[in-house]
Parts: structure tokens; C-alpha cells; sequence
């Protein structure tokens, strides 16, 4: 039993995502790149083949909460969360990387703080008939920030988290992100704990 954090990789077959269902409907061929995940929507950035033309705008708006425009083939897209993304969001795991493997088969590679929060997320998927397997788990190293970490200091350095006045709080940061203030705050704790061995080890 692993009671340090640890990431694990887990596949979902039959994923009941809300844009990919949309996407399949409107004859579009095109994969999630980013997910940010709230209370009761999520945003999807959406990769296309090609470039979307109006029509094909039009036909995604009538389908969805919110649609802009980022590049030619890049659109963000607002749905209200799927089954998966309302249980990722109010589950003791961080979402670090998403990869669409084939419609509607997603990977996911969660940051899990101990084996009991894996086991209720697993319970979660199971009460919603969700099929799912998982592929590993592994240890995350003391010393090295995980890709997620970093992405989170960057962005709370960016936004002022650090700053004298701290130009946004703990629960903007959160929401930001899609995550619980707690989960974020347990995150930073983490991460500024490696940055901080880092310099010392270093000045020593």
C-alpha cells in the first residue's frame, strides 16, 4: 500500500465526454488537447485537423455552453461536465496529463496523494457503470518537481500568488486550475518543499 503520493496511469473506454460526442456529431475530426475541469462546466481545448470554418463553428455552438475561436484549427470549448469530469473534480486526485488514445478511449495520468484516495476514485467510476483500467503505478520522485507542480508554481508566480500583496488568493488559484483549494494547497506545499531542499542543497 502506498501512502506517499504516487501517479497512476488510468485507461477509460467508453469515455461519456461531452465534446467528443459533440465533435463526432458534428463530422469533425479533432482530439482534446487540455482540460480544465469546475464546478459544473468544463473547458476542453480542442485540436481540429483542419481549419474550423464558420459553419462548423456555428454547428459546436449549438452544442455547447461557450465556443472561442484560439487559432485556425485550435477552439475552446464549455460543456456541462461529464460523469468523469464531475468525479475528477470532486475526488482527492490531480489531473497532470490527458491523452485521447481513440474516440471515446481516454488515458489519464493522475497525481494521487495515497492508495485510500485511489480506491474512492475507483469506487467513483464504478458506482457510474464508468469502464476503466489501470495501467500503473509508480512512486513520484522526492527531489524532482512532476510536470504538474511546475505548471502550478508557474502559474501562482505569475499571477501574484507570490507577490507582497498576493495579487490572487489560494481559492482563485484553485478555480483557476479546476481544483480544490485543499488539493492546491497540499500541491504548493509539496512543491515549494523540493524548491526549497533544492537551494539549500545547493548553497550548502
Amino acid at each position: 500500500m502506498l501512502k506517499s503520493p504516487f501517479e497512476a496511469t488510468i485507461l477509460i473506454e467508453e469515455h461519456p465526454c461531452e465534446v467528443m460526442k459533440i465533435i463526432s456529431s458534428t463530422g469533425l475530426k479533432g482530439v482534446v488537447d487540455n482540460v480544465k475541469l469546475g464546478d459544473n462546466t468544463t473547458d476542453h481545448i480542442v485540436l481540429f485537423e483542419k481549419e474550423v470554418q464558420k459553419d462548423d463553428l456555428i454547428k459546436l455552438k449549438s452544442h455547447s455552453t461557450k465556443v472561442l475561436r484560439l487559432n485556425d484549427n485550435k477552439i475552446w470549448v464549455r460543456t456541462y461536465g461529464c460523469a468523469v469530469c464531475k468525479i475528477l473534480y470532486t475526488s482527492n486526485v490531480v489531473v497532470e496529463k490527458i491523452k485521447v488514445v481513440r474516440e471515446r478511449t481516454l488515458l489519464y495520468t493522475l497525481l494521487i496523494p495515497n492508495t485510500m484516495a485511489l480506491k474512492e476514485f475507483l469506487a467513483s467510476l464504478i458506482s457510474q457503470d464508468i469502464e476503466f483500467t489501470v495501467l500503473s503505478t509508480s512512486e513520484i520522485s522526492s527531489n524532482e518537481l512532476t510536470d504538474r507542480q511546475m505548471e502550478i508554481l508557474k502559474l501562482a508566480y505569475k499571477m501574484g500568488y507570490f507577490d507582497d500583496d498576493r495579487r490572487v488568493t489560494l481559492t482563485e488559484l484553485a478555480k483557476q486550475l479546476g481544483i480544490s483549494t485543499p488539493t492546491l494547497e497540499e500541491i504548493l506545499r509539496r512543491a515549494l518543499r523540493k524548491v526549497v531542499k533544492f537551494y539549500l542543497d545547493k548553497v550548502r
